[in-house]
């Protein structure tokens, strides 16, 4: 790629798109406009209409007039009577006004046959019922059985009943107090423990609930028209034929476009976190969206905001690669709009799920698209500290995806099949009768399965959590079974679908015998430097706590195994799953589109990623480096499955048989310490012999 004739078409076509009334109204008009009036005119109109139900008359029925009158309405007498001497005994003017009104005044009673049919059929607000002895008793009996009936999905009902209920209460418990009193008897003692709630709200939380979900979308209309301009649009207006056929490389016009769409759904999210910010702080919501229900104000958290538009980079990149390949199968501007709208739907889901009060960012949310830009915006907005390997794994989640999203979206673009057939579908772009036989995946196919398998597998592996004594055992055993449909059955059936060669794909031809001998040397002593490298991170960075207990937890669950089986579940079975994936399937994908270091770097980052530890993520990615520098020396997984089996069932073996460790003079410390020279020393000269006899493969067995 060049990037001078990248840079050239990138900001020709945002030029262009800029000038686009439709591009300017999405991405101006939209935020700037529509915020203030959505918020200022929202929460003005929400306060109005609740102070004026507040306010209004309620009509109650009554199935007899003896309710009303003989019991219910002396009862508002009372209550009125019991409000004037709270406000007469009030000493500070905020005092008094906290008071509510007599409800006497606001109640209309109405006579009806049914209580309940009156109610839902809106001829009443609400009803109340009273059992036939009160006719006698009347409103001084020593206990009356009040029903009031509600209908609770009508906010006018709801509000009724309340205010009624309130007022009975105030003249029970004034009732109560003046019966105690006369009996000498102090009426706290009836309540010994006094109860007050006091609702707090962390700073931004009100704004916290609706904005996330706003700014996600938003950021996604604002690649719709963009994206369609530059695919179907071109195609419609005629232009995309003599633009493809110019001198210019496919991937220089790709990445142009690509990178103009996604700067229009960057600038729309930056309009309108901005527009927010103005609204709340030059419309006076600050306090009031930062207000609990003690009316103490914690200040806007406007540092977040700045943190809010970076996390938003990574999905703003997703979301217009994906744009542009949906829209690139388009002939027209009409007919890309429809192929938007299953993409909306798809976006609404995950984001709608994640917006419910009660979903937290925990579990497969860290991982679940758009779900886990909802739920890491909503955090910070609300000011709630959220732990850095949390904020990590969704950052770099969601720019796994994105990385995908382009490479699908350059592949899709790049098809002739695709810009210049006169009609195309889906169904025929993934027709066998027109797929032709191929050594190694694309990219864009690897890496979409890859972007499927990355939430779902940690779905999976949350799922096996068990309760128990066992449980990390049990999860082992799982583990082991499941680890070969998903990471062995199903990449081989793609392949076999889309006619790949089988042994160039997954690495299954030979090898030199040089490349065993060293792949066994280092499979003996890459265990050494793994674990310096996990003493200077843990100098750098000490261990989460929660971490140290998984660790400790495994290291038990191991030692109750047997040898044989921990070899299995630990070494064997994810040495040749992992590597007929991540240095088979993945790395020959990525070898079609980079260089030999940039995909061995690429296929390492997937491989630490997909162990979901970022802590252990360098370690991790360090060890799926060596084992992609393994597989393309010799030109085969099988010496990476060896390194890999090995280094993982020396783990298994210091774990099941703590007297070898001994022998060895390692530390028993829980801690992690530097191993000592007797044991560092000669494990490097064993590694670097293994590296020597690897490299010293001739070209013509490494491509």
């Amino acid at each position: 790629m060049n990037v001078r004739r990248a840079g050239t078409i990138y900001v020709k076509e945002l030029v262009d798109i800029l000038r686009d009334h439709r591009t300017l109204t999405a991405m101006i008009v939209a935020p700037i406009i529509l915020y203030p009036l959505l918020m200022l005119g929202g929460i003005q109109a929400a306060s109005t209409q609740s102070k004026g139900i507040e306010d209004e008359k309620i009509t109650v029925g009554f199935e007899h007039e003896w309710q009303w009158e003989r019991v219910i309405k002396p009862m508002l007498v009372e209550e009125r009577r019991i409000i004037e001497r709270m406000r007469s005994r009030a000493v500070a003017k905020e005092v008094a006004d906290e008071i509510p009104e007599p409800l006497g005044e606001h109640v209309v009673p109405k006579w009806i046959g049914n209580i309940e049919d009156g109610v839902l059929q809106h001829l009443v607000h609400c009803g109340v019922s009273l059992p036939d002895s009160a006719e006698d008793e009347g409103a001084n009996a020593i206990f009356t059985a009040v029903t009031i009936v509600v209908q609770s999905d009508e906010v006018r009902s709801q509000i009724a009943g309340k205010r009624l209920a309130q007022a009975l209460e105030r003249v029970g418990l004034d009732r109560r107090d003046k019966s105690l009193r006369r009996l000498r008897v102090d009426p706290r003692l009836i309540d010994p423990i006094g109860i007050e709630y006091k609702r707090l709200a962390t700073p931004g939380s009100v704004l916290g609930l609706i904005l996330p979900f706003i700014l996600v979308l938003m950021t996604v209309t604002g690649a719709i028209y963009p994206a369609i301009d530059l695919t179907a649009g071109e195609r419609e207006r005629g232009t995309l034929e003599s633009l493809m056929v110019c001198p210019v490389p496919t991937i220089d016009l790709i990445v142009g476009k690509f990178m103009a769409v996604t700067t229009i759904a960057l600038i729309a999210a930056a309009l309108n976190i901005a527009s927010v910010t103005a609204t709340v702080m030059f419309g006076g919501l600050q306090d009031v969206l930062a207000r609990d229900a003690s009316g103490e104000s914690h200040g806007f958290p406007y540092w977040a905001l700045p943190v809010v538009l970076f996390t938003l980079v990574p999905f703003a990149v997703l979301m217009s690669a994906i744009m542009i390949a949906v829209c690139a199968f388009a002939r027209t501007f009409k007919e890309a709009q429809n192929y938007i709208m299953p993409v909306i739907m798809l976006v609404l889901v995950p984001g709608g799920i994640a917006a419910l009060p009660g979903t937290k960012l925990e579990g497969v949310m860290i991982v679940m698209p758009v779900a886990n830009m909802v739920l890491l915006t909503r955090e910070l907005l609300s000011g709630v500290s959220i732990a850095g390997a949390t904020f990590a794994t969704v950052l770099v989640s969601t720019s796994f995806y994105a990385a995908v999203a382009v490479a699908i979206a350059a592949q899709v673009f790049g098809k002739e099949s695709v810009l210049f057939a006169d009609s195309v579908s889906f169904r025929t772009l993934i027709s066998r009768r027109l797929i032709r036989p191929r050594r190694f995946p694309s990219l864009s196919g690897a890496g979409l399965y890859a972007a499927v398998l990355f939430p779902f597998w940690f779905y999976v592996q949350s799922a096996m959590q068990s309760a128990g004594e066992d449980s990390t055992v049990s999860v082992l055993r799982w583990t082991a079974i499941w680890m070969p449909v998903f990471f062995v059955f199903v990449p081989l059936a793609i392949a076999l679908y889309w006619k790949l060669d089988v042994g160039d794909t997954f690495r299954l031809g030979p090898f030199r015998a040089r490349a065993i001998v060293g792949a066994v040397l280092l499979g003996l002593t890459a265990w050494v430097p793994a674990h310096e490298l996990v003493v200077l991170q843990d100098w750098l960075v000490p261990t989460p706590a929660g971490l140290a207990d998984s660790n400790k937890a495994l290291a038990a669950a191991l030692a109750s195994m047997s040898p044989v089986l921990a070899f299995c579940v630990i070494a064997l079975v994810p040495a040749l799953c992992e590597e007929f994936f991540f240095r088979g399937f993945l790395l020959s994908g990525l070898r079609t589109s980079f260089g030999k270091w940039a995909a061995i770097l690429c296929g390492a980052a997937a491989f630490g990623a997909f162990h979901y530890f970022i802590f252990r993520f360098p370690v991790t990615a360090s060890l799926g480096v060596l084992l992609g520098w393994v597989c393309w020396q010799s030109r085969s997984i099988w010496p990476a499955v060896v390194v890999h089996a090995l280094h993982n069932g020396t783990a298994v073996l210091l774990a099941v048989r703590p007297s070898i460790a001994s022998w060895m003079g390692l530390p028993e410390s829980e801690t992690a310490t530097h191993l000592p020279m007797h044991v560092v020393l000669p494990a490097i000269a064993v590694l670097g012999l293994g590296i020597l006899l690897l490299r010293s493969i001739p070209d013509s067995a490494t491509e």
